[in-house]
């Protein structure tokens, strides 16, 4: 299931086995796949930002089954932002921009949250996906 995003509150299905994340099913990266990891207090929060062109169609999405623990997570969208740094006063068509996202630390564990890159409409693999995985500590 692919999710648009307000607010993301979801549960994680599996857990971890000896620090390794469980995915049946899914496909293998490619060579175009990245991933991070975040270390956070229970409590503590980070952003971070992806690369995104939405003219194009192509948006980032939340993955919640091939993400695991989600419950030890909240995850928001914390908006778009078309150029490159520099400031556009009027968006412009076909101009590229980032998504930022926002993730705080509800519970200690683990977390992994998979998001793809690709067109709401069609049913084909993501272009691209990025993977974060959240270590919790607690306080």
């Amino acid at each position: 299931m692919r999710e648009s995003f307000k607010t993301v509150r979801a549960l994680g299905l599996l857990g971890l086995l000896a620090g390794t994340v469980l995915i049946a099913g899914v496909a293998p990266p490619r060579a175009d796949d990245t991933a991070e990891t975040l270390r956070l207090a229970v409590g503590g929060e980070a952003s971070f930002s992806l690369k995104e062109n939405p003219s194009t169609g192509y948006r980032w999405h939340l993955d919640t089954k091939a993400s695991r623990n989600l419950d030890l997570i909240e995850i928001s969208d914390a908006g778009y932002r078309q150029g490159g740094g520099d400031v556009v006063h009027q968006p412009m068509v076909g101009v590229p921009g980032t998504r930022s996202f926002r993730i705080i630390a509800r519970k200690e564990g683990s977390a992994t949250a998979v998001f793809d890159y690709l067109r709401d409409w069609e049913n084909q693999a993501p272009a691209q996906r990025h993977t974060v995985t959240v270590e919790i500590a607690p306080r």
